[in-house]
């Protein structure tokens, strides 16, 4: 018998800032979707779009361990609405139409704010999966807020089209803006505690302050965080930053698609709004199979699959070969990030969460920022194919690292992966 919708859902407070992160993303991806040609509109030189689209993701690297330090001493629920109010801000400037110094600031504040709301989604998360639901529950938030992107990507050209860029902006910070007050009505429940050691009668001193994690579990986590600083440069920077370029020169700026001609443009904002879909269809699914057949496996599977699909997307066979592999690349892409975060989330002790996260979502920004710098600095975009087949082979070897680690070990050894079940 199937259980209700409500018992099925992650808990209030997980959805609430699931749905008010998806909200606040809708400016970021906006920008990827319509800059490249509304530049020249908004006064600032070409130049500057490559800027402005990075610069966001450089500053994470610095915020996400601050993220961590004030979340660890504050709480969360503090900043996540700071950050909610300041991300709505930065989507209404950039429809002032002040020039490139109001957007670059704009977009350096929006870093800082992701790195505050992503945090506060993989912690409302995690201190709910006392159920041991963690993978789900990280899978509905990072599904949820692609559904954003999804929104923005799909529907930012055609608004912008019909409204102008700055009304499209202005409409999107008003749900961002609404996103925010609706987290202002919640509450987060407050977090597990997990029980005090218990001194015996005859210690003379009393029990040492938490430490370090064991050494076993420092390896795995920088395992952990290579391969996610590989899978960001190689999807969300590399990939994402260049599918447009790659099928340009493989097939020409217009081809033919059921025998009408179809833009680059087009297939691109498909292919990339499918990627956004199947986050959102497919995050919460993987996270589940990652509750029950163990993170480990699904991210070894999931990472050869993606590591196979980079070197198959680099032989341009045919367009159908090329879309069908950037297809199979981004759901492999979900599966990897959900895994590798589900596990991350393991390793991080309940007492050091925010800082660990800070620092695990800290490699993978750096990866994302790394990617597109890297594929149009290496010959102007004219080496693609390689640096596909290098970020596939990257991959691999880590991959044989995981395994060497994580040997024998369906479900890891993480802290809470066991004692969260129910008994």
């Amino acid at each position: 018998m199937r259980r209700p919708l409500r018992e099925r859902l992650p808990p209030r407070w997980v959805v609430v800032v699931s749905l008010a992160v998806a909200a606040s993303i809708l400016g970021d991806s906006l920008l990827y979707a319509v800059l490249p040609v509304v530049w020249q509109d908004l006064g600032i030189a070409v130049g500057a779009v490559g800027v402005l689209l990075s610069v966001n993701r450089f500053v994470r690297l610095a915020s996400n361990p601050v993220a961590g330090w004030v979340v660890a001493r504050t709480g969360i629920r503090v900043p996540f609405l700071a950050a909610l109010f300041v991300a709505a801000l930065t989507t209404a400037a950039y429809a002032s139409g002040l020039g490139f110094v109001v957007l670059l600031l704009a977009r350096a504040l929006w870093g800082a704010c992701w790195s505050f709301l992503r945090l506060g989604g993989f912690m409302a998360a995690l201190d709910a999966a006392h159920d041991g639901r963690r993978g789900y529950y990280l899978g509905f938030f990072n599904g949820v807020t692609r559904l954003g992107s999804f929104v923005a990507v799909l529907t930012g050209g055609l608004l912008t089209d019909l409204l102008g860029f700055e009304t499209t902006a202005l409409l999107f910070a008003a749900l961002s803006l609404l996103g925010a007050l609706g987290v202002v009505r919640e509450r987060p429940p407050a977090p597990r505690r997990l029980p005090e050691p218990t001194r015996p009668a005859h210690a003379e001193h009393p029990p040492a302050a938490p430490r370090r994690p064991p050494r076993p579990d420092r390896v795995r986590f920088a395992v952990v965080s290579t391969a996610v600083f590989l899978h960001g440069l190689a999807i969300s920077g590399l990939v994402t930053a260049t599918l447009g370029l790659w099928l340009l020169r493989a097939y020409g700026k217009t081809t033919s698609v059921l025998g009408l001609a179809v833009g680059v443009a087009t297939i691109t904002g498909v292919l990339l709004s499918a990627r956004f879909l199947g986050d959102f269809l497919w995050g919460p699914i993987v996270g589940h199979l990652a509750d029950r057949w163990g993170p480990v496996r699904v991210t070894l599977t999931a990472g050869a699959i993606e590591a196979g699909a980079l070197a198959m997307l680099a032989l341009p066979v045919a367009l159908v070969w090329t879309a069908a592999t950037a297809v199979v690349l981004f759901l492999a892409s979900t599966a990897l990030q959900v895994s590798l975060d589900t596990t991350a989330g393991g390793l991080a002790p309940p007492q050091r969460r925010a800082r660990t996260l800070g620092w695990y979502t800290t490699w993978l920004d750096l990866g994302a920022a790394a990617g597109p710098l890297l594929g149009y600095a290496i010959g102007g975009g004219q080496h693609l194919a390689w640096l596909y087949l290098a970020a596939g082979a990257a991959l691999a070897l880590v991959g044989i690292v995981y395994v060497a680690v994580f040997t024998g070990l369906v479900r890891p050894a993480l802290p809470e992966a066991e004692s969260s079940r129910p008994s």
